[in-house]
């Protein structure tokens, strides 16, 4: 019995034309003025797409389906993860859906189901700073780090700790697993990818100070922003 497909999708509008924002989507020399650092990419039914995104992540699959200026789906080479890109026109633009669908993603984590959606995110608010403004920020993402794994805390505190990588400055500072960082300086944290834009504003080796409940109990621990460990 085949296993059944889940899905997370991210979307955002683009206020440019239709034609622009599909090229944006499937031409190499386009991608790679907002989204991948490399693209090869044989787009048509049975073709192939190799996409390097930087920072150490590549992906790559066959063209299954496509629909001219609607839509199309790049399948992985195991046949199970797809990718699904919708576009369609609406008040204010094109709206860009990007969707991942496996059967494994229900087995996943909250913490990369979150880290999948954020980072997908930030790609696609770059497609849209790059066709609205003429703006590429992908030197802005992905700047920093404190060495750990996280995920938004289900009682909405703030972002829970899962993992503290050894010799970081997480690790140095006194984070453990569990800690939930409900603060970043003067700032809320309300979730996983609130902490992660809140970090990222931050300049290397600058101290923060995170407010952290552990055990009904809370604290305030000051730590180091590292460099993120992956160069673009």
């Amino acid at each position: 019995m085949a296993k059944v497909k889940e899905s997370i999708k991210r979307e955002v509008v683009v206020n440019a034309p239709l034609e622009k924002v599909w090229d944006a989507l499937t031409k190499e020399e386009h991608l790679n003025k907002w989204y991948t650092k490399e693209a090869m990419i044989d787009f048509r039914v049975g073709g192939k797409g190799y996409m390097n995104h930087g920072w150490g992540s590549t992906s790559e699959g066959v063209y299954t389906e496509i629909e001219p200026m609607k839509r199309f789906i790049l399948q992985g080479s195991d046949g199970d993860f797809r990718t699904i890109t919708e576009i369609n026109e609406v008040e204010n633009g094109v709206k860009v859906s990007i969707e991942y669908q496996a059967s494994f993603i229900a087995e996943m984590n909250d913490s990369i189901k979150e880290n999948m959606l954020f980072g997908t995110g930030q790609f696609l608010e770059n497609l849209k700073s790059v066709y609205e403004l003429g703006l590429d920020n992908r030197e802005e993402l992905w700047r920093t780090w404190i060495g750990i794994t996280h995920t938004t805390d289900q009682a909405g505190i703030g972002s829970e700790v899962l993992t503290v990588k050894e010799g970081t400055s997480a690790d140095k500072a006194g984070l453990q697993p569990g800690d939930i960082i409900t603060n970043l300086d003067h700032n809320k944290v309300y979730g996983y990818e609130s902490f992660e834009r809140l970090l990222n504003l931050k300049d290397i080796k600058e101290i923060v100070i995170l407010r952290v409940l552990r055990d009904k109990t809370e604290m305030e621990i000051k730590c180091l922003v590292e460099p993120y460990p992956v160069a673009y």
